[in-house]
């Protein structure tokens, strides 16, 4: 891609978010988009096929970040540790939670057009799907360590799937509320601490 075209298809990606943040997916309009981009709706087109693919353009590396921090709780990335329920694992944890949040605040505008303006979009059932998600990877894990005697109990699916939407509404409601990131550093912080170990507690496994 030719610097020129690189340089247009910033211009569209950035008129785009303006129009979808101001009016949602469903209102927004491509021809506002192209002419505030300074561009034809056909130089448009040849960026975008349609106005999905522009939105999708501007979320889908949130969607990936936030992908890749909830698949960190299947059972295979426990498999991997010699002691899965100890505290270096417990560490490891909040690294990644620590990440993840960082980077929230690193495209904050995309989490908010995912939460609150993907009505009609590819995208609309982002919040849902990740704690669909998250929560087949906390049963999987926790039947894992039934299974394997690192716990007395395992939960059962609904416990587990308040528990895991639980964890994904904590950070969702820092988006929705924009709240500082300092605020919600020691928020997430309480929220991990309570599900962790009240977690552990009802699975029968010894909190460090």
């Amino acid at each position: 891609m030719s610097d020129s075209s690189a340089e247009t298809k910033n211009k569209i990606l950035e008129s785009a978010k303006k129009e979808f943040l101001e009016k949602g997916f469903m209102s927004a309009s491509l021809r506002t988009i192209a002419a505030n981009a300074g561009v034809t709706t056909g130089a448009m087109y040849r960026h975008f096929k349609d106005k999905d693919a522009l939105f999708c353009a501007l979320v889908d590396n949130a969607i990936d970040v936030t992908t890749k921090t909830v698949m960190s709780a299947d059972v295979i990335a426990h498999q991997k540790e010699d002691n899965p329920v100890g505290g270096e694992h417990n560490k490891s944890e909040d690294k990644i939670m620590r990440g993840f949040l960082n980077y929230i605040y690193e495209d904050f505008d995309a989490f908010i057009l995912l939460l609150t303006k993907s009505s009609g979009s590819t995208h609309e059932k982002f919040l849902d799907d990740m704690c669909e998600l998250y929560t087949s990877n906390c049963l999987r894990t926790f039947r894992y360590f039934y299974k394997e005697g690192y716990s007395t109990c395992c939960p059962d699916e609904m416990t587990v799937h308040v528990i895991a939407s639980g964890i994904i509404n904590a950070f969702a409601e820092i988006i929705l509320h924009k709240i500082p990131k300092r605020n919600a550093v020691k928020f997430i912080d309480n929220i991990k601490k309570f599900f962790h170990y009240g977690t552990m507690h009802m699975m029968g496994i010894p909190c460090d």
